[in-house]
């Protein structure tokens, strides 16, 4: 393997992953802190409504990928999605969220959120929250993407998830966890019996594959990750040009990775958006937002 690209001709427009703010219903062990609490306050609404207008002036369309935190609990989302859709530069969205609101507010916004990323739980409310899901899928008129976060302890669960969806071919993926202490490296596949970890490893997603390797085997990004495919230190990095990450308190970086550092601050007007590719320098690509970026390795 030399070369990853995006799978979908992507590569002229830029991919941002946009953190709204710390702000979480849920408590996930395995979520560390500088991602997400119960407690922060809610980002201003004219610094995101402002963060917009300057997305909307970037010299590339912009795919806009809303997270958290969860971006829903936000008591002003509305107003910053109507924002967003108004912004003619900004050409798709999606927005990862617990799944936790109710089918018809997901539906009631389906006109501006172009795909949702519903990420599954299991140590609180999963029925819930996988119910949800369901019955937004007799609703949807767009994507979905549902990722079964398979924790160790709670494998039945994961199982009855993956097959309910099946049943209603709702696409899925199942990941497997990093948790905020330990060795990250290998997603901590100790923690899983033997028997849990190669069910998962066969469990191949079911969403469209969105990478392209050396130009010829199509793979989604989650499948790259579970088979430890994703060593790319070394290796020339797209990250910054056809990506941008903004954090919850606006800092901007390159990618989720945050690989080269801050690229300054979006909210108060700081931010410079690099020119140049970048040469990764992690063990590990760890985020399937990071892995359809375009990757060269020249050894």
């Amino acid at each position: 393997m030399y070369k990853i690209t995006s799978r979908w001709p992507h590569q002229d427009k830029i991919k941002i992953e946009w953190n709204l703010g710390k702000r979480c219903n849920l408590d996930c062990a395995y979520c560390p802190e500088y991602i997400h609490d119960n407690h922060s306050p809610h980002t201003d609404i004219e610094n995101l409504k402002n963060t917009v207008v300057v997305l909307n002036k970037l010299e590339a369309p912009v795919r806009l990928s809303i997270t958290g935190g969860e971006p829903s609990v936000h008591p002003r989302i509305e107003e910053l999605l109507a924002a967003i859709h108004a912004a003619e530069n900004i050409t798709w969205v999606s927005m990862t969220t617990n799944a936790t609101r109710l089918a018809k507010w997901y539906e009631s916004q389906q006109h501006i959120v172009d795909q949702y990323v519903f990420s599954l739980h299991f140590e609180k409310d999963w029925e819930r929250c996988l119910n949800n899901i369901m019955e937004f899928e007799m609703l949807r008129t767009n994507r979905v993407l549902v990722h079964i976060m398979a924790h160790h302890k709670h494998m039945d669960h994961v199982r009855t998830a993956k097959r309910d969806l099946e049943i209603l071919k709702i696409p899925y993926a199942v990941r497997r966890i990093r948790w905020t202490e330990g060795n990250h490296d290998l997603f901590d596949d100790m923690r899983y019996h033997p028997d849990d970890l190669e069910w998962i490893k066969n469990s191949t997603a079911t969403i469209w594959p969105n990478c392209t390797i050396d130009d010829i085997e199509e793979m989604h990004a989650n499948d790259i990750i579970k088979l430890h495919m994703n060593q790319f230190k070394g290796w020339t990095c797209n990250a910054g040009l056809e990506s941008l990450m903004i954090n919850w308190d606006g800092e901007v970086h390159r990618a989720t990775c945050r690989v080269g550092g801050s690229l300054g601050n979006i909210y108060d007007g700081t931010f410079q958006k690099p020119v140049d590719p970048i040469v990764c320098t992690r063990n590990w690509c760890t985020c399937s937002a990071d892995i359809p970026l375009t990757k060269t390795s020249y050894s």
